[in-house]
């Protein structure tokens, strides 16, 4: 299984997507915001990380960056309640594996 660092500033997502992940075998860690997220991948990899567009302090945009410039092996998919075909296009081409539109549903449905 992959270790995923979870990265959204509402914590009740942020634990969904957690929990979620750990319930399928993944070993999980969790970060409130894109600062926090690089803070964090500086100490330690991570192949996958799951990250909140709209965030206090660094959105998961920059994160993107950060991560193709520093982490260019680790895979980041990113989720919004506020996506565009706009947003959507540049995250792609920024190098985003995939771009999700939230309200996610939960493994069982």
């Amino acid at each position: 299984m992959a270790k995923v660092l979870v990265v959204d500033d509402e914590e009740g997502v942020r634990s969904f997507v957690a929990d979620a992940l750990r319930g399928v075998g993944h070993e999980v860690a969790e970060a409130e915001d894109g600062q926090a997220a690089a803070e964090r991948v500086a100490r330690e990899a991570f192949p996958i990380v799951i990250t909140d567009v709209r965030m206090p302090r660094m959105d998961g945009m920059a994160l993107l960056k950060l991560l193709r410039a520093e982490h260019p092996d680790t895979e980041v998919i990113l989720l919004t309640a506020h996506g565009s075909v706009e947003t959507a296009v540049t995250a792609m081409k920024l190098g985003a594996f995939d771009y999700l539109q939230k309200p996610i549903g939960s493994p069982a449905d």
